[in-house]
């Protein structure tokens, strides 16, 4: 049974964005520096061995309909955003053994090492590329795969072809070169952080963990700016990545007891945020990132304005037991308005999409 692109973004986590104002297009957005891998990837490796994870990727290749995949001849995937080639290698586990891998970072770093983990292993190509130029065009791959790179596409600045940060023009020229690469009867898999399950613009409150022994944050930006990020606990990175997160601006409200009071969808900001703050490298690198880039409406859209059919486009959410975003009790409260603690399970969100280019008729 085809369910058409509106039942399937309308029956989970739709709604309304409220007028907010704010200006998302910070034009000096660039990537001026390299991550610290040795803390990334480690991260990047535990994340993917998740099994739900896993499942959504291998539920979605199961989606190919090519002329390949019906002739049996091995299906070639490309990882656009590969890192060191841990989903490939993981996918590897579970396809067939002429399944051809091929993956495309703009860090060569990444892709070398990705190159030394695959010999003798997979059946892999590893290429410098961007999202924006895919070096693979005109029918050619029978699935395109996005991990976390969504995010990364909507958040920075690419003058050749979109001169403005947080831009959907800019997610909509990747579905586009996506579809062009793509067979047809191909696939496109995307998993990203989502924005808020809920109404995004809702009040929350941050409750100071720190205020019955009556530490608080420093109360001077000025201390707090030329503070040693890895030696920041996480309630005063709280208030430090208030003040360095573009879209945060104007966004938060603190009180004397150092409770602040800030919209949701900034929470779900900074619970993703904060675990790859770990050095002064991935703060740089990270702090312009806004994870929460489309709602699955605003997707369907997209995929529909590039030609994809859409055969899953939803929000869901992972359990703190395997979710690696997941706050440490102790480190802060999240309450609503009201002062009732809300489950910190609430706010990391997925946006999980499978797209189909058509085959001709």
């Amino acid at each position: 049974m085809k369910i058409s692109p509106i039942s399937i973004y309308n029956r989970q986590n739709t709604y309304q964005i409220k007028k907010r104002n704010i200006n998302f297009k910070n034009n000096s957005f660039k990537r001026t520096t390299e991550p610290n891998l040795n803390t990334y990837i480690p991260l990047m490796s535990t994340k993917l061995k998740l099994n739900e994870n896993i499942k959504f990727f291998l539920s979605g290749l199961l989606k190919i309909d090519t002329d390949t995949k019906r002739t049996g001849k091995p299906i070639e995937i490309l990882d656009v955003g590969c890192c060191d080639g841990a989903l490939c290698r993981t996918l590897s586990e579970y396809l067939p053994k002429n399944t051809r891998y091929y993956g495309i970072d703009l860090s060569e770093e990444m892709l070398e090492k990705a190159r030394e983990e695959d010999k003798g292993k997979i059946n892999s190509t590893y290429v410098k590329g961007n999202a924006f130029d895919l070096p693979y065009k005109d029918n050619q791959k029978d699935a395109i795969i996005a991990s976390s790179i969504m995010h990364e596409i909507y958040s920075y600045e690419f003058r050749e072809y979109n001169e403005k940060a947080y831009s959907k023009e800019s997610v909509l020229h990747f579905l586009e070169q996506a579809y062009s690469c793509l067979k047809p009867g191909g696939v496109l898999i995307i998993k990203d952080p989502a924005t808020a399950g809920v109404d995004p613009w809702e009040k929350i409150k941050i409750a100071n963990a720190n205020k019955e022994n009556g530490t608080y944050p420093p109360l001077k930006e000025e201390e707090l700016q030329n503070a040693d990020i890895t030696k920041l606990c996480t309630y005063d990175k709280l208030k430090r990545f208030c003040m360095d997160f573009y879209p945060a601006k104007g966004q938060t409200q603190w009180d004397e007891n150092g409770d602040c009071i800030m919209p949701r969808w900034l929470v779900t900001e900074f619970v993703r945020h904060r675990k790859w703050l770990a050095t002064p490298e991935n703060w740089a690198y990270e702090i312009k990132e806004n994870y929460g880039t489309l709602r699955p409406d605003e997707m369907a859209k997209l995929a529909k304005k590039a030609g994809f059919y859409p055969i899953k486009i939803e929000n869901i959410s992972i359990p703190n037991k395997n979710n690696i975003y997941a706050i440490k009790e102790g480190e802060f409260e999240i309450k609503d308005m009201n002062n009732n603690t809300l489950s910190l399970e609430d706010f990391p969100m997925f946006l999980e999409v499978v797209l189909r280019k058509p085959r001709e008729i």
